[in-house]
């Protein structure tokens, strides 16, 4: 199952203004974004990677220090995923007759099928696969994984992830301003820099040819 943001430009501005605007909160917000993103069922209904990916750009305008959204994303992701765990550990066959999943009962399929074909790797892989992220913890919880491997593949994975989420949102600055966040402006098109010279049409001397940008 997949989520369609038809306007990426308007998703991301609009929730990066949010956490702008409550950047004295921002941490906690970012934390509990990534560890909505996590848990079971409620990760598969809130888009919270869009707006984990807004708060790298609000890092490469110097709003949000690096860390403090590294830390919370990592922080988040990696209880998120635990608590899944969990869930799957203590309610197994119960928790998958609860909605989404009685709706989608190809999703408990697949979550099986990775984690039968990757074993304790499938920890680490499902984090960068989509819905399966908020599937295969609760399967590895399901199928008793053992408790220290799972939270080694957990922490190795979220470590790895929350950079390369916050990639798209450092470039997405460098291409056209956020909002105005920060009081950056994005390099415009035909800028002093860039725009070509004055064309000067000057009457044709033997021997000279006319200047082919006029």
């Amino acid at each position: 199952m997949s989520i369609a943001f038809p306007d990426f430009k308007a998703q991301a501005t609009a929730l990066a203004s949010f956490i702008e605007t409550h950047a004295e909160w921002a941490g906690a917000i970012i934390f509990l974004v990534a560890f909505t993103e996590g848990i079971t069922i409620v990760g598969l209904l809130v888009p919270g990677v869009l707006m984990l990916t807004a708060a790298g750009a609000l890092v490469a305008a110097g709003i949000l220090d690096f860390w403090t959204v590294y830390l919370a994303i990592v922080g988040g992701a990696v209880l998120g995923d635990a608590a899944s765990y969990w869930l799957g550990r203590l309610y197994g066959e119960r928790l998958f007759q609860l909605w989404p999943f009685s709706r989608r009962p190809e999703l408990r399929g697949r979550g099986e099928a990775f984690f039968h074909r990757h074993g304790g790797k499938s920890v680490f892989l499902a984090r960068f696969v989509g819905p399966l992220r908020a599937v295969v913890p609760t399967t590895a919880g399901m199928m008793a994984m053992p408790h220290r491997q799972f939270q080694t593949f957990n922490l190795l994975s979220a470590a790895i992830w929350a950079p390369l989420l916050m990639s798209p949102g450092h470039l997405a600055w460098t291409g056209y301003d956020l909002s105005s966040l920060g009081n950056r402006n994005a390099p415009a098109a035909g800028s002093a820099e860039s725009a070509p010279g004055p064309c000067r049409i000057t009457p044709p001397v033997a021997g000279s040819p006319q200047n082919p940008a006029c």
